[in-house]
């Protein structure tokens, strides 16, 4: 058996006497409420003790006895509330107090006995207070006081499963308030709000009603058509722009808010090509307004590639001086035992350094088709860099130094830095990657701002 294991096996061992000790703490402390009479605060000890010791065979003694005594107060409370006639709730709250007490004490393997003719007196009270209920929830629901009805009929479908209508009730006091919200703040032209409550009657029961019909009419009469526009650059860098554009278009899907809808690329290019701007490309807003209204679209987002850069790094080495630690047999002449001792021999290795860095700046604004007006015009600034930093070394690596000073470095982070070196990635991301990157959270934050300042102010 290893160390772990027997260290585990020691732990689990004191976690048991642990447990035994309180146990019988417990057990002794229940005893002593008992001998003093206080036979309820003494089935609590008991029932702590034969939970944390399941073997502790006493207390599981003392709690049938007292456990059995504590029940029978509690049966005693629901025998009263039920012979007051019109206090059946009390009964049957009462009657679950004490059904709840027997599961509990049940999991510790003591059982408790409930005469049968409380079970038959609860089931009788509980009809009873069953009809009060579903009564009480009716007249709610007639009043249209929904939200008190559902309360109602959720204690009835919690006190009896499948009690009449009671669920199906329950289910109608919820779905009838959001069904009502949502129609009328759709006749009020408040579609997104419209579309939230009908989503939630939905997510509840999809049939419910013509709810569907109501939610889609609201989508429809909210929705937000924007077309995104390929932004202008130099002739150097026209596949930017319609990459650019991509980008764009998959963010603004990604944000998925159903009132924004993105017009299809494909239509997009098919009219430009008719206007004859595919080559050209859209230069100026009263341009971007014309192809926008061809397509349907409210707005659209246009701009501009302010600035572009790659910069693909150069792989950058230097040679460096250091030693490589090795062991030197000795003999000890005194007696005769022989010892190694460590020598550093001066060596060379090569450290290599690359750096890929692009850099882009995009000018976007986005222009209703209905007013003209520019909702939003922002610039945005990404840079995406990588660099490889390592060394190599044709020797015993696992026993290189660096200097310092002229002499062997032997400080422990000085060790750690140079197996870091050594150990460190050698590739660098190629400027194609970081070009996405940059594309990616350029996109993410015209997405964000377009989200944020646009649609916030759809109804």
């Amino acid at each position: 058996m290893s160390r772990f294991t027997h260290i585990l096996a020691f732990g689990a061992v004191a976690l048991l006497l642990g447990a035994c000790s309180g146990s019988k703490a417990f057990s002794k402390r229940g005893d002593k409420l008992d001998q003093a009479g206080l036979y309820a605060e003494a089935a609590e000890m008991y029932l702590q003790a034969a939970q944390r010791n399941a073997k502790n065979v006493d207390a599981k003694i003392g709690l049938k006895k007292t456990g059995q005594m504590l029940l029978n107060d509690k049966l005693s409370a629901f025998f009263k509330q039920m012979a007051m006639g019109d206090k059946r709730a009390d009964a049957v709250a009462a009657y679950l107090d004490a059904k709840a007490y027997v599961d509990r004490v049940a999991y510790t393997g003591v059982v408790l006995e409930i005469p049968d003719h409380y079970r038959t007196d609860f089931e009788k009270v509980k009809a009873e207070h069953l009809v009060d209920l579903y009564t009480e929830g009716q007249a709610l629901y007639e009043k249209e006081d929904f939200a008190a009805a559902e309360k109602v009929f959720a204690k009835i479908t919690k006190l009896e499963p499948g009690y009449k209508d009671a669920k199906s009730l329950q289910d109608v006091a919820y779905l009838e308030p959001l069904y009502r919200t949502g129609r009328n703040e759709l006749e009020s032209g408040n579609y997104r709000k419209a579309y939230a409550a009908l989503t939630r009657v939905m997510d509840k029961n999809s049939a419910y009603k013509d709810s569907n019909t109501l939610r889609q009419e609201a989508l429809t009469k909210g929705q937000f058509n924007m077309a995104v526009m390929p932004f202008t650059t130099d002739r150097a860098q026209s596949a930017l722009a319609g990459k650019v554009q991509a980008h764009a278009i998959t963010a603004l899907i990604e944000v998925k808010d159903p009132f924004l809808k993105v017009v299809d690329r494909e239509n997009l290019d098919r009219i430009l090509e008719e206007q004859r701007l595919s080559l050209s490309g859209v230069v100026d807003e009263q341009t971007a307004v014309r192809v926008g209204n061809l397509m349907g679209a409210q707005a659209v987002l246009m701009g501009d590639v302010v600035g572009f850069q790659e910069v693909p790094g150069q792989l950058r080495r230097s040679t460096k001086e250091g030693y490589e630690a090795y062991k030197v047999q000795q003999l000890n002449k005194e007696t005769g035992e022989k010892y190694f001792v460590t020598r550093y021999k001066p060596v060379y290795y090569t450290e290599y350094y690359q750096e890929n860095k692009v850099v882009l700046s995009l000018n976007y604004r986005v222009v209703s088709l209905e007013t003209g007006e520019v909702l939003l015009s922002k610039v945005v600034e990404k840079l995406a860099e990588d660099h490889a930093y390592y060394a190599s070394y044709d020797g015993n690596k696992d026993q290189l130094l660096p200097k310092l000073n002229g002499n062997v470095d032997l400080r422990d982070n000085a060790r750690r830095e140079m197996r870091s070196l050594l150990n460190a990635p050698r590739e660098v991301k190629p400027v194609a990657t970081l070009l996405n990157e940059v594309l990616r959270s350029s996109s993410s934050s015209m997405a964000s701002a377009v989200r944020d300042e646009v649609t916030a102010k759809l109804p």
